[in-house]
C-alpha cells in the first residue's frame, strides 16, 4: 500500500514581518521534514500575512520574494520534499501582481503554480493583486493537483475546471476563518461534485480585525470532512495518505508545535 506522509503547515504569520515569517515557515519545514513529512502545504500569503500591504506596501514583491522563494525551492531539493509555498509574486514580464501558490520540488523553473482567481475587485485587503483566468493542473511525483487558493474553494466552477483537466487531488492555501464571510461547506462540496479529495491548508492567528484562531484546516473526501483542526498557535498537521485509495490512514491528525 503506497502511503504519503503529508504535512499542512497551520501556522500564525505576522502582517508585514518577512523576516520573522520567512524564519517561521523555514523552521515548519525542517520540522516536518524531520517527522517524515515528503509533501508539505502552506497557507495563503504565508511569507507576509494577509494585511502585508498596510506595513511595508508592495515594492518587497520581486527579487527580494524572488530570492526567498529560490532559497526554499533549493531547500525542498535537499530535503527531498514537495512543497506548497504560498506567497505573493511580480510577473517579471508585466510587473502585475499575484496572489500565488508554488510548487517547488528543486527545479530550476519551479514545478508549477496557480495564480488566485476569485478576488473581488472591491475587496481593498486584496486589490493589490490582479485576477488570474484560468486554472490548470500541476503535475507533480506524486499526483496531478489542481490549486485553490482560499475563496477559490467557493466557487463551484474553479474545481470543476481543474478536475476536467485530470486533477487526482484539489489542494488549498487558505486564509479563511469563520467571520466574516465564512467558508461553510464548500471544501466538503468541491469533493463531492468532483469526486476529488481536498486538503485545506489554513492558518491561525490574529491580524486586525480578522481573527483566523477558529479558521480550519481540512481534509476533505466524498463530501465528508474526515480530519481538521483549528485553534491557537502554530502547529504542523501531519497525516499519512493512501495514495491508492485516497483517503487518510488516521481520524485525527498529529499535531506538532513550531516553537
Amino acid at each position: 500500500m503506497p502511503v504519503l506522509k503529508v504535512a499542512l503547515l497551520h501556522l500564525d504569520p505576522r502582517p508585514g514581518e518577512l523576516d520573522f515569517n520567512r524564519a517561521l515557515v523555514e523552521r515548519a519545514v525542517r520540522l516536518a521534514a524531520a517527522s517524515g513529512a515528503r509533501f508539505i502545504v502552506t497557507p495563503e500569503l504565508v511569507e507576509s500575512g494577509y494585511h502585508f500591504r498596510d506595513h511595508i506596501g508592495t515594492d518587497w514583491v520581486g527579487p527580494e520574494s524572488k530570492a526567498w522563494l529560490d532559497r526554499m525551492n533549493t531547500l525542498a531539493a535537499d530535503l527531498g520534499i514537495t512543497l506548497l509555498l504560498a506567497t505573493a509574486e511580480r510577473d517579471a514580464r508585466t510587473g502585475q501582481l499575484y496572489n500565488t501558490m508554488f510548487a517547488l520540488t528543486g527545479d530550476s523553473q519551479y514545478s508549477g503554480k496557480h495564480r488566485k482567481i476569485n478576488i473581488h475587485p472591491s475587496h481593498t485587503l486584496e486589490s493589490w493583486s490582479g485576477i488570474n483566468d484560468s486554472a490548470e493542473i500541476i503535475e507533480l511525483p506524486q499526483f496531478k493537483i489542481g490549486v485553490l487558493i482560499c475563496a477559490d474553494a467557493w466557487r463551484p466552477s474553479i474545481a470543476r475546471e481543474l478536475a476536467s483537466k485530470g486533477a487526482e487531488l484539489l489542494i488549498s492555501g487558505a486564509n479563511w476563518g469563520e467571520r466574516p464571510c465564512p467558508p461553510e461547506d464548500c471544501w466538503e462540496k468541491r469533493s463531492f461534485e468532483n469526486d476529488v479529495p481536498v486538503w485545506v491548508c489554513n492558518r491561525t492567528g490574529v491580524e486586525a480585525e480578522l481573527s483566523f484562531e477558529d479558521a480550519p484546516s481540512v481534509v476533505s473526501v466524498g463530501g465528508k470532512r474526515l480530519l481538521s483542526h483549528y485553534g491557537p498557535g502554530s502547529v504542523i498537521l501531519l497525516f499519512d495518505w493512501d495514495l491508492d485509495k485516497k483517503v487518510p490512514l488516521q481520524a485525527d491528525f498529529e499535531v506538532v508545535p513550531v516553537s
